[in-house]
C-alpha cells in the first residue's frame, strides 16, 4: 500500500511540475496559447498537457512564413497604436503600426499579431480590438469580438462590486471616487452602446454631481460632468456646469474647447465668433492644441 502512495505521490508533483513549467512557458511567451490554459492543464491531468501542446503547435504553425515587411512576435506594451520593429537590422520600412499591421499584413500575421495582444492584456488596446472587429478576416474578427466580450463582462462584475459598496453609504469619498473613475473608463472604452450606455451615462451624471457636492473643486470632474452633458445632449446642464467651472477656472483650454463644443452642437454661430473675437483681443496664451481648434473653427 505504502508503494501505491509513492507512485501516486510522484505523479502529482510531476503534474504539478508540468503545469508551473506550462505557467512558465505562457509567461515568458515561449508557448503561444492564453493563460487560462494554465487551468485547463492543472485541473486535466496529463490531457489538460497534451492538450496545451496540440494548441501550442497550431497556434504556432500559422505563425511560419512571415514577410520581410511585417509584425514579429513583440512584448507588447501599455500604449495603443505601438510601431512594431522586426530587429535592428532591418530598414525603417519593416516597421508598421499596429492598425495598419491589420491591413497590410498577410492573415497568418494578423492572427499572430492579435493572438500576442490576447495573451498579454487586452484591456489596453481596447481600440485595437474594435479595429479589428471590423477586419475582414473572420478569424481575427472572432478573436477580438470574443476579447471585447469578455472585458464588456469584467467591466460590469466590477461595477457591480461598486454599486454594492457605493450603495452601503453613498457619502463615502473614497468609493464613489473609484465608482466615478470606473464607471468613467468604461465609457471612454466605447464598448457600451444604445440603451445600456444611455442608462450608465444617467448613472454617471448622478455620481460625479454627488462627488462634486461632496469634495473639493476638481477640474477633472468638471470636465467629466460636461462631456457626460453634451454625450446624452442635456445642454441645459452642460451650460450651467460649464459657467460654474470657467468661473473656478477661468483661463483653462480644456474648458474653452467645451465651450467652443458646446456652441458648435448647438450651431450658435454667432456666440461662437464673439467667443474667439474675445480670445484674440485678450491675447492669452494659448497651447498647440488650443490654437490648432481655434484656427479650425476661425476658417
Amino acid at each position: 500500500m505504502l508503494w501505491y502512495n509513492v507512485v501516486f505521490l510522484i505523479l502529482v508533483l510531476l503534474h504539478l511540475l508540468c503545469c508551473v513549467l506550462i505557467f512558465l512557458g505562457i509567461q515568458f511567451r515561449i508557448l503561444k496559447v492564453r493563460k487560462l490554459m494554465v487551468l485547463v492543464a492543472l485541473f486535466l491531468p496529463l490531457w489538460g498537457e497534451l492538450l496545451v501542446l496540440i494548441l501550442h503547435f497550431q497556434i504556432l504553425c500559422k505563425q511560419t512564413d512571415r514577410s520581410n515587411v511585417g509584425v514579429e512576435k513583440f512584448q507588447v506594451e501599455s500604449e495603443l497604436y505601438k510601431g512594431i520593429v522586426q530587429d535592428d537590422s532591418h530598414s525603417s520600412a519593416s516597421t508598421v503600426s499596429m492598425e495598419e499591421a491589420l491591413i497590410v499584413n498577410t492573415p497568418k500575421e494578423r492572427r499572430a499579431l492579435i493572438m500576442d495582444i490576447l495573451n498579454d492584456n487586452p484591456k489596453a488596446y481596447v481600440e485595437f480590438l474594435k479595429m479589428a472587429g471590423n477586419n475582414n478576416d473572420t478569424e481575427v474578427v472572432h478573436y477580438a469580438v470574443t476579447a471585447m466580450v469578455q472585458i464588456a463582462k469584467e467591466n460590469d462584475q466590477t461595477l457591480w462590486e461598486l454599486e454594492q459598496k457605493y450603495v452601503q453609504d453613498r457619502e463615502d469619498l473614497p468609493t464613489l471616487t473609484m465608482y466615478c473613475d470606473f464607471l468613467w473608463h468604461c465609457l471612454e472604452q466605447g464598448l457600451m452602446q444604445g440603451q445600456v450606455e444611455q442608462m450608465n451615462r444617467n448613472l454617471f451624471d448622478t455620481l460625479i454631481r454627488n462627488k462634486i457636492r461632496l469634495a473639493p473643486a476638481l477640474l477633472t470632474d468638471y470636465l467629466r460632468c460636461i462631456q457626460n452633458d453634451m454625450a446624452l445632449k442635456n445642454y441645459t446642464a452642460a451650460s450651467a456646469m460649464l459657467e460654474n467651472a470657467r468661473n473656478i477656472w477661468p483661463n483653462n483650454e480644456d474648458l474653452l474647447i467645451l465651450q467652443i463644443q458646446y456652441f458648435s452642437d448647438l450651431e450658435r454661430t454667432e456666440d461662437l465668433q464673439a467667443l474667439l473675437r474675445t480670445l484674440d483681443e485678450k491675447a492669452i496664451y494659448l497651447s498647440a492644441k488650443a490654437k490648432e481648434v481655434i484656427a479650425f473653427w476661425k476658417d
